[in-house]
C-alpha cells in the first residue's frame, strides 16, 4: 500500500488527478472541436449533394430544351424545305405558262402570216386572172362584131342574174 505521507504519493496523485481532469477538459474540447468539424462536414456534404441535385436538374432542364430547339430546328428545316419545294413548283408552274403563252403566240404569228400569204396569192391570182380576162376579152371584143357582143355580155348578166 502506498504511504500517504510520503511526498511522491502526493505528487503522483496531484499528477494523475491532473491528467485526468485535464483529460477530461481536453476530451470534451477534442469532442467538441470534432463534433463542429462533424457537423461542418455533414453541413458541406448536404450543400453537395444540395448543389448535385440542383446541377442534375439544370442539366435536365438543359437536355430538354436542346431536344425542344432541335425538334424546333427541324420543323423549321422541314418548312424550308416544303416552302422551297412549294416556290420550285410554283417556278416550273409559272414558266411553262410562260412558254405555253410564248408557243400560243408564235403559233397565232405564224396561222396569221400563212393567211396574209394565202390572202396575198389568192389577191396575185385574182389580178393575174383578171388580167388575162382583160387580155382575152380584149382580143376577142377586137374581132367579134358589136351586136354579137352585146347579145353575149346580156345572156350572161341574165345568167347570173337568174
Amino acid at each position: 500500500m502506498p504511504d500517504i505521507n510520503d511526498p511522491h504519493f502526493w505528487v503522483g496523485a496531484a499528477f494523475v488527478l491532473f491528467v485526468l481532469l485535464l483529460g477530461k477538459k481536453i476530451t470534451g474540447l477534442l469532442f467538441t472541436f470534432l463534433d463542429k468539424r462533424s457537423a461542418q462536414i455533414k453541413n458541406e456534404l448536404d450543400a453537395a449533394r444540395a448543389l448535385r441535385i440542383e446541377a442534375e436538374q439544370t442539366l435536365a432542364l438543359y437536355r430538354q430544351k436542346q431536344e425542344e430547339f432541335s425538334k424546333e430546328a427541324e420543323s423549321i428545316l422541314a418548312k424550308a424545305r416544303s416552302d422551297a419545294e412549294a416556290s420550285n413548283a410554283r417556278a416550273q408552274a409559272e414558266l411553262k405558262a410562260a412558254l405555253d403563252a410564248r408557243t400560243k403566240q408564235a403559233t397565232d404569228k405564224i396561222e396569221q402570216e400563212e393567211a396574209a400569204a394565202i390572202a396575198d396569192v389568192r389577191s396575185r391570182i385574182v389580178n393575174m386572172a383578171l388580167e388575162t380576162a382583160r387580155t382575152v376579152i380584149a382580143n376577142q371584143a377586137g374581132k367579134m362584131p358589136q351586136d354579137e357582143f352585146i347579145k353575149t355580155a346580156v345572156s350572161d348578166i341574165e345568167r347570173k342574174i337568174h
